[in-house]
């Protein structure tokens, strides 16, 4: 419960019940959600798969703010059925990109970092079963993303995940923005990967499932 995808959660329902016309706000949430919240699925490859609550339930808390965010960012369009391929730049949502975006995601940052390895940081040592993004992108010391965010060596793991991920996701929110057409392109993607995901998933269940009848029938 402590990783970004329930922060986001909690502010996208702050944004809609609470402070619905707050521009600040919306813009922020459209950075998270659009960024490193909808791009987790390609991360972490979440994966379509309609009989598993749980893989359903990681699935929509990652998109559903993504959606919504782009129902409200593009409500004018849809209703007046105007879809031009590239916006005149905001240049308000450039300037002010570090208040709309990486300021929440710092603030975020801070306080998973006082949580994790201040508060409950012997309660984590003791059950290395609790699953955190670190855990997930660390588990295996040979993978890519382990030497990547060991760079600066394993003690600065999380902070060095943190601006990665950062600077990755930040880049693409400006485009996402101002057309409409490469936001529908980036929904699809994030779409297809989770299908991909399932469909793997249901292949190695099914074909492990299958492997083992013909064991049983043979014994």
């Amino acid at each position: 419960m402590y990783n970004f995808c329930y922060f986001a959660q909690g502010l996208m329902l702050l944004h809609m019940y609470k402070y619905p016309n707050n521009d600040e706000l919306g813009k922020a949430l459209f950075s998270i959600s659009n960024g490193p919240l909808a791009f987790a699925i390609v991360m972490w490859r979440n994966s379509l798969v309609f009989h598993s609550l749980d893989k359903m339930t990681s699935m929509f808390i990652h998109i559903l703010p993504a959606l919504v965010m782009f129902s409200r960012r593009r409500e004018d369009h849809l209703f007046r059925k105007e879809f031009p391929l590239y916006e005149r730049m905001d240049e308000t949502f450039l300037t002010n990109i570090w208040d709309f975006w990486i300021a929440p995601f710092i603030w975020y940052c801070t306080l998973y970092l006082i949580k994790t390895e201040v508060i409950s940081k012997k309660k984590l040592e003791y059950n290395t079963e609790i699953a955190t993004s670190l855990r997930w992108m660390t588990k295996k010391k040979d993978s890519a993303s382990y030497k990547l965010l060991s760079t600066f060596g394993e003690q600065n793991q999380l902070p060095t995940s943190f601006a990665v991920y950062t600077v990755v996701t930040s880049l693409m929110i400006p485009m996402l923005w101002h057309s409409i057409w490469l936001h529908v392109l980036y929904l699809a993607f994030i779409f297809t990967v989770s299908v991909v995901n399932g469909a793997n998933y249901y292949f190695r269940v099914f074909a492990k499932r299958y492997i083992e009848e013909i064991g049983k029938s043979i014994s």
